[in-house]
């Protein structure tokens, strides 16, 4: 059995596609349906997956949950009609509404994260991405009174309207490229030989798998709500975007 081609990295503003089922099972109350193609992101980076629809000759699929198994892509949900078979012709459709959030959030991960390593030279240490609220880890000691300022510089970079840059890079060639942005790769990116950076037009770069929109000023504006100490250093930074 093939692997599934990624769409979702082809174009990050598709909303719907065509594929044929190349494998599906149930799963205890759930049917899980494999294609040779698909733009439903199967969550990573702290993003989570699309939900959506597919829809074939006799068959429905509410896909409650997209996730990756080597390098197939599973969509997994509630089945209405007969059983998905090898060959089925398919309609998709993600939840465009929420992908385009959380895409919207990512991208304001990327930009809160870019002015706390200017302002407090701290790298990220982890965070999940979520539709309504989202939280990034950061190796700093950051005071409430802190936040006013990084909000201030973060929609700065919104208004600024830069571009968002997917750049697929050979392992050397993106470590010597994160250098000039004073990042590196992680053990998180061990026995990856390609590599995705995320570059903010002239600003930072971070190697990311999510997806993410084009321009900062689509983000909207960015909100921080609240900081936590989560001991060793770490601090979190809770934010939403508006509207």
């Amino acid at each position: 059995m093939t692997g599934t081609r990624r769409l979702y990295y082809e174009d990050q503003y598709m909303k719907e596609f065509d594929a044929t089922v190349i494998d599906a099972w149930h799963n205890d109350d759930k049917t899980c349906v494999v294609l040779d193609q698909t733009c439903f992101y199967p969550g990573g980076g702290g993003q989570p997956c699309d939900t959506g629809i597919l829809e074939g000759d006799g068959w429905h699929l509410v896909v409650e949950r997209a996730y990756l198994d080597g390098d197939k892509i599973m969509h997994e949900g509630v089945l209405e009609g007969r059983m998905p078979e090898k060959g089925d012709k398919v309609h998709g459709a993600i939840d465009w509404d929420r992908r385009y959030r959380l895409m919207r959030m990512h991208t304001a991960a990327h930009i809160i994260g870019c002015v706390v390593k200017k302002l407090f030279n701290a790298r990220f240490a982890g965070g999940a991405i979520g539709v309504d609220y989202s939280y990034d880890d950061y190796t700093a000691r950051i005071k409430r009174d802190d936040l006013p300022r990084i909000e201030e510089e973060a929609n700065k970079i919104v208004e600024a309207g830069l571009r968002h840059i997917v750049r697929i890079m050979d392992r050397d060639e993106a470590e010597k490229y994160l250098e000039k942005f004073g990042e590196r790769l992680t053990e998180l990116h061990e026995g990856l030989e390609r590599i995705r950076i995320l570059e903010i037009e002239g600003l930072c770069a971070f190697p990311c798998g999510g997806t993410h929109v084009a321009n900062t000023r689509e983000v909207g504006r960015i909100k921080l709500l609240k900081r936590e100490s989560k001991g060793r250093g770490i601090t979190r930074i809770r934010y939403t975007i508006e509207p």
